[in-house]
């Protein structure tokens, strides 16, 4: 169907199968009982708009945060200021700031406030929490509850402090709620299939690895911050008109938790499991709140959700659904693989490109020293368009450490990295990676909790941003050049150790790069598996048009390979030449072998 190779057409089908099971659950709950069922359904829609918005923030970015409860309180009493009619304020609120007093929406105009004094405080909040990730981000945000609860409750002139505000009209139906949770579905979603949303999620998987793909870890976790803080903001706003009313205690840690718990019970990573866990807990909670009373039993409600937490977490880390998701579902549904002929005829004749670098890439005069020791001393490198270089010396000769300083990781003492014209030396990770430098690490670094595909095809969409001038290299044709296709659905973590090698490297092409980089791609093999690497780095590198910089210890694979070796040894350039004068240079082998050893072995056929 064509309308599943849209984006927004698999988000909204996605969203109104959501919505489907929503109104049918709700009509047949709400059919028979009192109000009672009416506001249980009320809880369960704001509760739903609150963790899809910390899904789409938590749950793509990795990042976890205890504060968007304060920007649903910030748009709840956003909200309730303009609504609360312009006499009753007269009495109640009579020093109101900023002309407050005599403003008085409608339920419409009420929640845009909400939603826009949230997202203003939350932008700035955001560009703290998006630069510093991690657990400091993580801190970032529970500061910001305890501020905000703190100003709401001193105060006094603007929120009447902990008594809260009342007052405020209440909406007649909840069709206003429905529409704002069919839009949070849509929303959330829709985001995961955005640039940004994709980006955000592999800075998740891995934080080195993607401005190694020229992702910036700040602006996809911004992105996904406004966005969540936007929907956080409707259910707050909202919450309020329905209520009539609103204090601080309706926005404490112990909620917040609560709702971190129907996110990561259902599965973080997925809409459809945030989804899940919010049906889950929220009916959970009341039929053992139900149970509770009847049976005289206190808190029973608490007891559920611990016990339903700690199974999980003992069962299924990953959540009830794991990474299972209606619209990823969608999405390979609507996918073709490509057979093995036409993916060869796209990849052109004999599957060659050009070279496409615009110059060569020299890292010269590179000195790198950690405290006291000298990792590079005066240490060089160059590699011209098209050509395959290999950079081999002894353990802890700074081979690593120079890949390090050429793609930005490490910062140099002393030096300078070109790429043709461009001066690299002070750029970040991501921007190098923009200029056309793709690489692959020692230690592994794939993104392993999204597919093959869309390990490569990220790279993809990466080179199709920020390197436009770059021929576009096609995923299918990658991925059949790779023999990895028929794992192309799978999840990278659950790839064998070769083909996990062989993703890393389909990646890096995948970025369209003037020079790859290749940071021990035979590490781990066999003597067969290792052969097999020489055809298939020629292949790709052909493939994409890119040089190669290339680091082993298997100095027969950099012999079969390379065109010219640079031998590092104590963090300076020992020797560099063809394999074949590398090999009889005297300083190369004492450097490997010593000085007895390798007078014998000059006398030998053997490799090195």
């Amino acid at each position: 169907m064509k309308v599943l190779s849209s984006p927004v057409g698999r988000s909204a089908i996605a969203a109104a199968a959501f919505f489907v099971v929503l109104v049918v659950g709700a009509l047949a709950y709400t059919s028979t009982g009192g109000s009672a069922r009416d506001l249980l359904v009320q809880e369960l829609l704001v509760n739903l708009v609150i963790v899809l918005g910390l899904q789409v923030f938590i749950g793509t970015t990795g990042i976890l945060s205890f504060g968007h409860l304060a920007f649903a309180q910030i748009a709840a009493y956003g909200a309730a200021l303009v609504a609360i009619p312009a006499a009753s304020k007269a009495t109640s609120l009579p020093d109101l700031p900023l002309g407050l007093g005599d403003v008085e929406l409608g339920p419409f105009g009420a929640t845009l406030v909400g939603i826009a004094v949230a997202l203003l405080c939350g932008a700035f909040v955001g560009v703290a929490v998006a630069r510093a990730g991690g657990l400091a981000a993580t801190m970032i945000t529970l500061a910001v509850l305890f501020v905000v609860d703190q100003a709401v409750k001193n105060w006094t002139e603007l929120t009447r402090g902990a008594g809260g505000l009342s007052g405020v009209p209440r909406m007649t139906t909840d069709t206003w709620l429905w529409v704002t949770a069919l839009g949070a579905l849509l929303v959330a979603n829709l985001f995961a299939e955005t640039r940004l949303g994709r980006f955000a999620a592999a800075t998740r998987d891995d934080e080195i690895a993607a401005p190694a793909i020229g992702i910036d870890h700040f602006w996809p976790r911004w992105a996904a911050w406004i966005v969540s803080i936007a929907l956080v903001g409707a259910a707050g706003a909202l919450r309020v008109q329905l209520v009539g009313s609103t204090n601080p205690e309706q926005y404490t840690l112990d909620i917040g938790v609560l709702l971190l718990a129907m996110l990561v019970i259902g599965g973080m990573r997925t809409v459809t499991g945030a989804f899940v866990g919010t049906l889950v807990i929220t009916v959970g909670n009341e039929i053992f709140r139900q149970l509770g009373d009847d049976h005289g039993i206190v808190r029973l409600p608490e007891l559920f959700l611990g016990a339903v937490l700690l199974a999980v977490m003992l069962i299924r880390p990953g959540g009830l659904l794991g990474d299972t998701d209606v619209r990823a579902w969608l999405s390979r549904l609507s996918r073709r693989r490509i057979p093995a002929a036409a993916a060869s005829e796209r990849a052109g004749d004999d599957g060659a490109t050009p070279p496409r670098a615009p110059g060569d890439l020299a890292a010269t005069g590179i000195s790198v020293r950690f405290g006291g020791f000298r990792a590079l001393e005066d240490a060089a490198v160059r590699v011209r368009p098209g050509e395959i270089v290999g950079l081999i010396g002894p353990n802890g000769a700074g081979k690593t450490t120079m890949f390090n300083v050429v793609t930005g990781i490490v910062p140099e003492q002393a030096g300078e990295v070109t790429l043709g014209e461009h001066d690299l030396t002070d750029d970040p990770p991501h921007r190098i990676a923009r200029a056309g430098l793709a690489r692959t690490f020692q230690n592994l670094r794939l993104f392993p909790t999204l597919p093959v595909r869309e390990n490569v095809a990220l790279a993809a969409l990466s080179a199709r941003r920020y390197r436009p001038q770059a021929p576009a290299v096609d995923v299918d044709v990658l991925l059949e050049s790779s023999g990895l296709t028929g794992v192309a659905e799978r999840p990278a973590a659950t790839l064998d150790y070769g083909n996990q090698r062989r993703l890393e490297l389909a990646r890096a092409a995948a970025l369209a790069p003037a020079y790859l980089l290749l940071d021990e791609p035979t590490s781990g093999m066999s003597d067969q598996e290792s052969r097999a690497m020489v055809d298939h780095v020629r292949a790709t590198a052909r493939l994409v048009g890119a040089g190669v910089l290339v680091i082993d210890h298997d100095l027969a694979f950099i012999t079969r390979i390379c065109d010219h070796v640079v031998v590092l040894a104590e963090g300076r350039v020992l020797a560099e030449g063809t394999p074949a004068e590398v090999r009889a240079d005297p300083a190369v082998a004492e450097a490997y072998l010593g000085r007895r050893e390798s007078r014998a072995f000059l006398q030998s056929d053997r490799p090195l």
